[in-house]
């Protein structure tokens, strides 16, 4: 069972649109658009940033959607999403 939908519709929705993506691990993503996919059985996508299309001297970076935190749209400071305000 999918269990992040409303987190890929926050990106597809934000495309293009710089956000910042703070993960489990402390780090904190620039990310303007995402290319997912989910594996056979997986709950949560893969996501992979900045690169359909690419973004010129911007990082490639890779994680999943559980470990996710917040997104914020930088160019508002607008919190998108929250994990422990919205949950998963």
């Amino acid at each position: 069972m999918i269990k992040d939908k409303h987190i890929i519709e926050i990106f597809k929705t934000t495309d293009q649109i710089e956000k910042a993506v703070y993960l489990d691990n402390n780090s904190t993503l620039t990310v303007w658009n995402i290319a997912w996919g989910y594996d056979i059985g997986d709950e949560f996508a893969h996501e992979t940033t900045n690169i359909s299309p690419e973004i010129k001297n911007s990082e490639i970076d890779y994680f999943y959607t559980n470990e996710i935190q917040k997104i914020e749209d930088r160019t508002n400071g607008k919190t998108l999403y929250d994990r422990e305000k919205n949950g998963l």
